[in-house]
């Protein structure tokens, strides 16, 4: 093991070697991108009143901003943030009675939980806990909930919202550990093998926020997406380790409009649009969930997450605003701005102390001036130094930042 001495000095003798490094930046950093969607939020939400907790005209989305608003404190830890999160987590449980969640609202408890004083022991944790039993132990049990979404309670025959909902219900079920998990992960994969152009409204989201679910959840492996051949033409033969590679085809190449963000329809013909803000946040959460489980080795996808990263941030306004087009044109709905702060929290890289999108040299810095500190909390986690947020500055941190050195970079 070396000593503190000995890495200490390797640090100096780093910063000395990479003085030279360029200091490559996006149009617009990840710090600045989060602060600028999360004040807003925080601005715009009910704090009192008939639903406080909310954001206007869009109380059937709070999950989607409270969990952005929890993604952000995460980065940030601005307990302002914080605070909105578990407003709206409360409206959550006020509206919901208790026992019923949409997925992202399950979702977004999970998330309040995760950064309660007791993640394994809190009543977020509890809510999501209750309902995932309800569901179970209700006539005809989780099966029969589920084929609601197809009967049009909730999303009606549009496979492609079935999946966004069923995605989110896949992470909260694993979260708590719920005891019908795997019949909800399974479901999810079902719903994914009728996804097409022809039949659905956002087939490549779907494509992404499955992706996502199913690598937070599990193996992305040799399984079969639709193994008795009565899905949509599009997954045959498909399996799960495929679908990290069938998300970088739909991914606009460099050099056409739009470059770094998704096409929204599996097929690409010309004049159809791309470039919606949600196909990319999903997309891109989908690849960097990927990139953690792949099995393959040599499946790089580092650039293709690189450029979605840009394309993702230059779709942002100075005021933190989030449309339906990365263009920053069309619709405008606070619902963008949350799904954004979950996307750039998955962005982050660790060694990214100052949330530039990029591990260099101003992050090694960072971690020297903090170097051997034992007092770091989560008020700023020692300016983002304590990588690994034990509370101090060690060589643990330092091996995080070197395992992701130059990560984010641009040529």
């Amino acid at each position: 093991m070396k000593s503190s001495q000995y890495v200490f000095i390797s640090v100096i003798g780093i910063l000395c070697v990479v003085a030279f490094v360029p200091n490559l930046v996006f149009a617009l950093p990840i710090n600045e991108a989060v602060e600028s969607i999360a004040d807003r939020l925080v601005n715009d939400q009910f704090k009192g009143g008939i639903n406080p907790g909310t954001w206007p005209a869009e109380a059937d989305f709070t999950g989607s901003m409270v969990a952005g608003m929890v993604d952000a404190y995460e980065l940030t830890s601005e307990n302002a943030y914080k605070d909105s999160a578990e407003l709206g987590g409360n409206y959550i449980l006020w509206s919901a009675w208790g026992t019923f969640f949409y997925g992202d609202e399950a979702y977004a408890l999970t998330r309040l939980s995760e950064i309660s004083n007791d993640p394994n022991n809190n009543s977020w944790r509890d809510a999501v806990s209750d309902f995932y039993w309800f569901v179970q132990t209700d006539p005809g049990g989780t099966e029969e909930y589920i084929d609601r979404f197809t009967v049009g309670i909730f999303t009606g025959t549009e496979p492609s919202n079935a999946v966004f909902y069923i995605a989110y219900n896949v992470v909260a079920a694993y979260y708590v550990n719920a005891n019908d998990k795997e019949i909800w992960r399974q479901a999810l994969i079902d719903w994914l093998s009728i996804v097409d152009d022809d039949s659905s409204d956002y087939p490549v989201m779907a494509l992404g926020v499955a992706t996502w679910a199913l690598a937070k959840t599990g193996l992305l492996d040799e399984t079969l997406i639709d193994p008795s051949g009565e899905g949509a033409p599009y997954w045959d033969t498909k399996k799960l380790e495929d679908l990290p590679i069938l998300l970088s085809t739909h991914q606009v190449p460099d050099g056409q409009p739009g470059e770094g963000s998704f096409y929204w329809k599996f097929q690409h013909n010309e004049g159809d649009p791309n470039n919606y803000t949600e196909d990319a946040i999903y997309a891109t959460l989908g690849l960097v969930a990927a990139s953690q489980v792949i099995p393959d080795p040599n499946l790089n996808l580092d650039p293709d997450i690189t450029a979605a990263r840009e394309a993702l941030l230059n779709g942002i306004s100075p005021e933190g605003k989030v449309y339906e087009n990365l263009s920053q044109e069309g619709a405008l709905y606070y619902a963008y701005s949350g799904e954004m702060l979950q996307v750039l929290r998955a962005l982050h890289i660790l060694g990214d102390t100052n949330l530039d999108g990029q591990v260099n040299l101003t992050d090694l810095e960072t971690l020297v001036l903090n170097w051997q500190a034992s007092d770091c909390s989560q008020s700023s986690w020692c300016e983002g130094a304590d990588i690994d947020q034990n509370g101090e500055v060690n060589a643990d941190d330092l091996q995080i930042l070197m395992d992701n050195w130059l990560k984010g970079q641009t040529d």
